[in-house]
C-alpha cells in the first residue's frame, strides 16, 4: 500500500496533466504564425490573366482541342492556380482562357516556357489574330467553388476613362459594390472582378457564371447592376467608356 500511495496522484494534478497534453498536442495541429502568414501572402501575390484568341471558323474543332492539350499541360506546371478554358456561344471561333498562377514569377515561367511557345505555333496556322493577354491582380474575388457542367459564363472588360487618377480613384468603391452584390446572387456561380496591374488601374475584368441563361437575365436587371451601370455612365463623375463589352460562353 505504500508503494501505492508513493505513486497516486491528486485529481487536481492528472486534470492538470491532461490539460497540458491537449495544449501541446493542439498547438501541433494548429499552422503556425508564419504558415498563416505565408498563406496569405501567396494569395497576395496571386497573378492571373485573361487571354483572347480567335482561329478560323473552319478550324473550330482544331482549335478546341489544341486549346485543350494546351490547358492540361499548363495545368501541370509548377505554381498553376486555374486554367479555365471558354468558347464564345454566339461566335465559336472565338475563346477566352482564364489562368492563375501563384505569383508573378509562375506566371511568367509559363509565358516564356515550351508549353507556350508550342502552343502559339500551332495556333499561328490557325488562327485570325494574335492572341490578347490581359494581365491581372485579384480585386474582388471569393474563395473558388465548382461549377457544374452546362453554365453560362460572362467576360467583360470595364474600362474607366484614362487620363485622370481621380476617375480611377472613384471608380473602386463602385466597382466592389457591384462584385459584392453580384456575389450573393441566387443563380451566380462565380463573381470575381479582378484589375490591371499599375499603370493601368482603370481597366477591370469580371470573370463570371450562372447556373442558366435565367439566372443570367435576373443579374443584368438586377438593381445594383443597374446602379453600376447609372453611376457610371459616360459623362459622369465616373466615366466608362465601354458599355457594352460583354461576351457569353461556355466552358470546355
Amino acid at each position: 500500500m505504500r508503494f501505492i500511495r508513493s505513486t497516486c496522484i491528486s485529481y487536481t494534478q492528472w486534470v492538470a496533466g491532461v490539460a497540458a497534453v491537449v495544449t501541446v498536442v493542439t498547438a501541433a495541429m494548429l499552422p503556425s504564425a508564419s504558415a498563416q502568414t505565408s498563406a496569405a501572402q501567396a494569395s497576395a501575390d496571386a497573378y492571373y490573366a485573361v487571354t483572347y484568341l480567335d482561329v478560323a471558323t473552319t478550324a473550330v474543332g482544331q482549335g478546341v482541342e489544341l486549346i485543350k492539350k494546351f490547358r492540361d499541360a499548363s495545368r501541370r506546371e509548377a505554381g498553376n492556380l486555374e486554367f479555365s478554358t471558354l468558347q464564345e456561344t454566339s461566335r465559336p471561333n472565338r475563346f477566352v482562357i482564364m489562368e492563375g498562377w501563384q505569383n508573378q514569377a509562375a506566371y511568367e515561367a509559363h509565358d516564356k516556357g515550351a508549353t507556350m511557345s508550342e502552343f502559339q505555333a500551332a495556333l499561328k496556322l490557325i488562327r485570325n489574330s494574335p492572341t490578347n493577354p490581359h494581365t491581372l491582380l485579384p480585386f474582388a474575388n471569393v474563395a473558388p467553388r465548382n461549377i457544374p457542367p452546362g453554365a453560362l459564363y460572362m467576360v467583360e472588360h470595364v474600362d474607366f476613362r484614362g487620363g485622370d487618377p481621380a476617375i480611377a480613384e472613384a471608380a473602386v468603391a463602385h466597382v466592389k459594390a457591384l462584385a459584392e452584390s453580384s456575389q450573393k446572387e441566387a443563380g451566380v456561380l462565380r463573381y470575381d472582378i479582378y484589375r490591371r496591374p499599375a499603370p493601368r488601374i482603370n481597366h477591370y475584368e469580371v470573370v463570371a457564371a450562372w447556373t442558366d441563361a435565367k439566372a443570367f437575365d435576373a443579374h443584368e436587371t438586377a438593381a445594383h447592376t443597374l446602379q453600376f451601370r447609372n453611376a457610371t455612365a459616360q459623362g459622369g463623375r465616373v466615366w466608362r467608356v465601354n458599355l457594352y463589352d460583354q461576351r457569353l460562353y461556355k466552358a470546355f
